[in-house]
C-alpha cells in the first residue's frame, strides 16, 4: 500500500486537537456536543450499538452528557497518524478509561485500556473531522 508522504505540522496539530477534544467534552459533561466533531457520513463503532451518521453521534452524545451521575477521564496515549490522501488520515489511539458513577472519588484503578482505530477526513473549509473511530477493548477490570 502507498502511503501519501507528510502530514503538515498544522494538520498533524489539528487531528491531535480533535482526539483531545473528543475525550475533553465527554469528561467535562459536554457529550452533547461530539456530534460536531464528526463528519455527515461518519461512523462510531465499540461505544454500544453502532452510530452511523452524525445525527446518531450526537443523539448518543446527547444521552452520556444527560448521565450527570457518571465521572470519567480518557487518559489518551500512543497517538500514532498518517496521511493516506491529500484531505485523508488515519490513526491510531491508545485510551486508558477511568469512570466513576454515583457520588465520591471513585477508583484509581482504570476501568480499560482500548485502542481508537481512527479515519480522519478533511472539509473543504480545511477543518479535520472523524470519519470513523473504532473502540476495541485491549484489557478491562478485573
Amino acid at each position: 500500500m502507498r502511503v501519501v508522504t507528510g502530514l503538515s505540522p498544522q494538520d498533524r496539530l489539528a487531528i491531535e486537537q480533535l482526539i483531545q477534544r473528543h475525550a475533553w467534552l465527554i469528561d467535562h459533561g459536554e457529550a452533547d456536543k461530539v456530534g460536531e466533531l464528526f463528519a455527515g457520513e461518519a461512523a462510531l463503532y465499540g461505544v454500544g450499538p453502532d452510530k452511523i451518521g452524525r445525527a446518531a453521534i450526537a443523539e448518543w452524545g446527547r444521552q452520556r452528557a444527560a448521565m450527570s451521575e457518571r465521572r470519567s477521564r480518557h487518559v489518551q496515549s500512543n497517538i500514532l497518524i498518517e496521511p493516506v490522501a491529500p484531505d485523508a488520515a488515519r490513526g491510531w489511539v491508545v485510551l486508558t478509561l477511568y469512570r466513576h458513577d454515583g457520588p465520591g472519588e471513585g477508583s484509581a484503578v482504570p476501568l480499560l485500556i482500548a485502542e481508537y482505530a481512527d479515519r480522519y477526513a478533511r472539509e473543504p473549509d480545511g477543518t479535520w473531522l472523524f470519519a470513523e473511530r473504532r473502540l476495541a477493548v485491549l484489557f478491562g477490570a478485573a
